[in-house]
């Protein structure tokens, strides 16, 4: 009934605004009805959610029938109303909502000022008061007044006249007596400082505060914290321990290590969980002070410098982060609790990239100066790529972003390498060292410019370099080199490589596969994009002048013809005017002038060959000597060496250490040449008297075996190793991408050759093997020069016809050599009686030894190599083995 009484007035007005009726029954019936009505209501509160609803769905129905003004001043107000509501609101807003009509269309925006309240009167300035009365002192009111009264003393009390006052002031008790005495602490402030221990109390920074409550603890030896602070305060303790500020709240320890100082609590909250909290935030301000002390160092290295550029910028945004959540946090009109939770959530959040930069830097400790910048690269490389295979984006685009800013900085002296082929002499971190003595030109491509190697293994560059470091350093070898050639690179139309600039969004977000994309090939990808034009551009160019100025396939060509025998016939030309020589004793068969004059003019029309460059010499000492061993054995032949002078880029192709190999196949072919010679010089008789005849029979078959052997083993060089080697090595170098490409293929070349003529070590056994059978030629045309010297020594037309011979090839000699003394003929080497059988059996079984160990080696070779050249070999020294 009471709650009846009290809404009893507003159903009154309600009826009478509703109802329009001048019956005063009608309205007190109107009244009742309602009352009842709304007594038997059973009706529950209002919901309050489904009121904000319906009040956001009228707000964006204005919206959508374009009446943002009235959606705006809507929003507005149920902001205000949500900050200071109470538990009736809603049905407030309900009945609103119920007794409205058409609000949307209805209500006038204007209207709205008249509900503003009356402005509040200007707050009274001292501008005003002055403005209305001037301080001119007219009146000597600010005039100094000396208050040292004529014969009165300090100790004088005032006297206060009555009559002065009498008129103004009342009739009092107080006032009896005539005078008043007053002394000077009854007219000043009593002694009360609690308001100024209040103040102290909230410095709680200082060191020597002690607050009541600290003292309480101590009386009542409560373990509590001393003291404690709101949570507001902790929150600006913390922002301003962050931003790096001193603060009693933490402090440094013996190890400088950033710690919560003992007997800081804060009010209602439990001193574990709040010593927890703030112990987490201090680590995170720990690794915040090692970051901004890393920053701080001094450096002379590009690279690093650009790091810590990048770590300030990271700090500043974080700091600049700081200070937003500061204001949020302490504005006047916040909306919200402050809470150190919700600051360790969003403190952790916005310096997220500031903990990995940390955890970087604590990987650098054990680093070196010299590989500091590369461990900066390798460290943010590595940490990229492990955010992205935990799939933390935001930390894989923050890490990726870092690095990419140290990248560019650590490319510029390589971009000035690749373009200009130049170091600078100050740089640290470039990779290529110029060598400090002046370098033949012959050898500049190999001994010019080197790779500097850590611990003379690793190179001196980031891990993920090393596959394309030879790239780069073979393209600043090639500008240098076409310098030497006279050769400049037009500068228009040239693309540099400064115009791709290798970004987080230029190199991981084209890929169109977010993170699904590997990181490292993706950068391996654009990194091979940004030297892959000026590798590719510079090496072509550098091979096409190789190729068109200084004549290399001219050069490979010359080597051909001279060493190889690539021309038969002017190669066996030189061969047998040498062996005439040998055979007839001119001492001077390997006379340096005479052996170079002799090539020079076999190569005279031979246009690939500069003779000027061609030179024969022979190494051997006593002349004499010399002669005897060359007539008897195949060593002789070893000491002509042919040297042939390559132009100088072509000579960094083709190393010294190639020619030697040159210089051994060559020696291979005159000494398989010689015992060819020297195999079809004697023809053996045919008709012989029988007693004579079984060493005819035996000599016939050891003069077969022996040039099945020889003809053998000089087919297999000159085409199934040296034709067929050289037309692949030609191929190859066609298609080699730079010049280390094309000494890698002529080095294999070489390589192949050394192994298939029996040049290696593992080889040795069977090149001496070789030389030996080699060897069993000389002695065998000895015995087969004496044989038929024996069998025709009673014919005249025998003794005729050699000497015709030998004076035809006497006269091919100069005349130093016709009057020579040490000429030996060559009835010298005959034997006045026959050749003993056993001796040719001794030669035959050597053969055979000699002939079955070569067979066997190589067809050893030809199971472990299982190259076609072998096995045709040990299949036709198989077959002369059985003959």
């Amino acid at each position: 009934m009471a709650h009846t009484a009290a809404i009893g007035p507003l159903f009154e007005e309600l009826v009478k605004a509703t109802i329009k009726t001048s019956s005063e029954a009608q309205l007190e019936q109107y009244k009742r009805a309602a009352l009842r009505t709304f007594a038997q209501s059973q009706s529950g509160r209002i919901n309050q959610f489904d009121m904000h609803a319906r009040l956001d769905g009228l707000e964006e129905k204005a919206r959508v029938l374009n009446n943002d003004s009235l959606a705006d001043a809507l929003h507005l107000r149920l902001a205000e109303l949500s900050s200071r509501s109470d538990k009736w609101t809603p049905e407030i807003l309900s009945l609103l909502l119920e007794l409205s009509d058409r609000p949307v269309q209805n209500t006038k925006v204007e209207d709205l000022v008249l509900l503003e309240p009356d402005p509040s009167p200007a707050t009274l300035t001292w501008s005003d008061i002055v403005a209305e009365d001037p301080l001119d002192n007219q009146d000597g009111i600010w005039d100094n007044v000396d208050f040292a009264g004529d014969g009165s003393d300090e100790d004088e009390v005032f006297k206060i006249d009555r009559s002065d006052d009498s008129e103004h002031t009342p009739d009092s008790s107080l006032l009896d007596s005539e005078t008043i005495e007053a002394k000077l602490e009854d007219i000043t402030w009593p002694n009360d400082d609690s308001g100024l221990r209040e103040i102290v109390e909230a410095q709680f920074w200082k060191p020597n505060v002690v607050t009541s409550s600290a003292k309480e603890s101590e009386q009542g030896k409560d373990h509590s914290p001393k003291l404690l602070l709101t949570e507001v305060q902790a929150i600006r303790e913390v922002i301003f321990m962050l931003l790096g500020l001193p603060t009693s709240t933490f402090t440094l320890n013996g190890n400088e290590k950033l710690l919560l100082s003992p007997g800081f609590g804060v009010r209602h909250v439990s001193q574990e969980s709040i010593t927890n909290l703030l112990q987490e935030l201090a680590e995170i301000g720990d690794k915040l002070r090692i970051v901004r002390r890393w920053v701080e160092r001094e450096t002379a290295v590009p690279l690093e410098q650009t790091f810590q550029a990048a770590i300030e910028s990271r700090l500043g945004d974080f700091h600049d982060n700081l200070n937003e959540i500061q204001a949020n946090f302490l504005k006047p009109q916040l909306q919200f609790t402050p809470s150190l939770l919700q600051l360790y959530d969003e403190v952790y959040r916005s310096s997220r990239v500031i903990q990995q930069i940390h955890g970087i830097l604590m990987g650098l400790k054990l680093t070196s100066e010299c590989e500091l910048p590369f461990g900066i690269l390798e460290c943010l490389f590595e940490k990229t790529c492990a955010n992205q295979s935990i799939g933390d984006a935001d930390g894989y685009e923050s890490m990726a972003k870092l690095f990419f800013e140290c990248f560019r900085t650590y490319l510029r002296p390589i971009q000035s390498w690749m373009e200009t082929g130049q170091l600078s002499k100050h740089d640290r971190v470039m990779f290529v060292r110029k060598s400090p003595t002046d370098v033949p030109l012959s050898f500049m491509w190999q001994e010019r410019y080197h790779l500097i190697r850590r611990d003379k293994a690793k190179l001196h560059a980031p891990t993920f370099l090393h596959v394309a470091a030879m790239k780069i350093f073979n393209t600043g070898k090639s500008v240098d080199f076409l310098k030497h050639l006279g050769y400049e690179e037009e500068k228009s139309g040239r693309q540099s490589l400064s115009d791709y600039v290798m970004t987080f969004e230029n190199v991981c977000q084209p890929a169109g596969l977010g993170m699904l994309s590997p990181f490292p090939e993706l950068f391996d990808m654009a990194f091979d994009t940004w030297i892959a034009s000026k590798h590719r551009s510079s090496s072509l160019m550098l091979r096409r002048q190789l190729e068109s100025e200084c004549g290399l396939q001219k050069s490979l060509d010359a080597l051909e013809f001279i060493y190889f025998f690539r021309n038969g016939a002017l190669s066996l030309n030189i061969a047998l005017k040498i062996f005439e020589r040998i055979d007839h004793g001119n001492c001077r068969w390997n006379d340096n002038f005479v052996l170079t004059e002799l090539f020079q003019e076999t190569f005279i029309t031979t246009a690939c060959i500069d003779l000027d460059s061609l030179d024969v010499r022979s190494n051997a000492t006593a002349v004499h000597d010399n002669l005897l061993r060359a007539r008897r054995s195949m060593g002789a032949l070893e000491d002509l060496r042919v040297t042939y002078m390559l132009p100088w880029p072509i000579a960094n192709i083709i190393k010294t250490e190639s020619l030697e190999i040159y210089q051994h196949i060559f020696v291979l072919l005159i000494q398989l040449q010689r015992a060819k010679y020297l195999l079809q010089m004697q023809k053996l008789p045919k008709n012989v008297s029988p007693t004579v005849e079984k060493y005819l029979l035996l000599m016939y078959s050891l003069h077969h075996r022996l040039l099945w052997f020889t003809d053998t083993v000089l087919t297999y060089v000159t085409d199934m190793v040296l034709l067929a080697s050289t037309i692949d090595m030609r191929l190859k170098m066609t298609r080699a991408e730079d010049v280390d490409a094309m000494i890698v293929v002529h080095e294999a070349y070489i390589s192949q050759l050394q192994d298939r003529c029996f040049f290696t070590k593992q080889h040795g056994p069977i090149r001496q093997a070789i030389v030996s059978l080699l060897d069993l030629t000389v002695l065998f045309s000895d015995i087969q020069a004496s044989f038929v010297t024996q069998i025709y020594s009673g014919r005249p037309e025998y003794h005729r016809t050699r000497e015709r011979k030998i004076a035809d090839l006497d006269s091919e000699d100069d005349e130093d050599n016709a009057h020579d003394a040490g000429n030996i003929g060559v009835s010298s080497v005959s034997n006045a009686e026959l050749p003993n059988i056993d001796r040719l059996k001794s030669m035959s079984d050597t053969f055979r030894k000699l002939h079955g160990f070569v067979t066997a080696v190589v067809q050893g070779a030809s199971k472990a190599d299982s190259a076609p050249c072998w096995e045709i070999l040990a299949n036709s020294l198989a077959v002369g083995l059985g003959k």
